[in-house]
């Protein structure tokens, strides 16, 4: 008598498709966080520099750039 045992295979490409997936997913998930991160960064800077650049404008004497149409006028 003998027992013949059959391999099923039919659902490992499914479970390996799967993982794949799943890794990809993890991968791009940090990705899109890191970027996240490095933009809200550089925007922030970004945004102080333009802010000191427009105050620094409107100052009487000392002033860092003399060529704002809003500074104050010497008298």
């Amino acid at each position: 008598m003998t027992i013949k045992i059959k391999n099923r295979t039919h659902g490992q490409a499914l479970i390996e498709y799967l993982l794949i997936f799943s890794f990809m997913t993890f991968i791009g998930v940090n990705m899109v966080k890191g970027l996240g991160k490095t933009l809200l960064s550089s925007v922030g800077y970004l945004g102080y520099e333009l802010t000191e650049q427009f105050t620094v404008g409107v100052c009487e004497k000392e002033c860092f750039f003399n060529g704002y149409v809003n500074q104050e006028k010497k008298q």
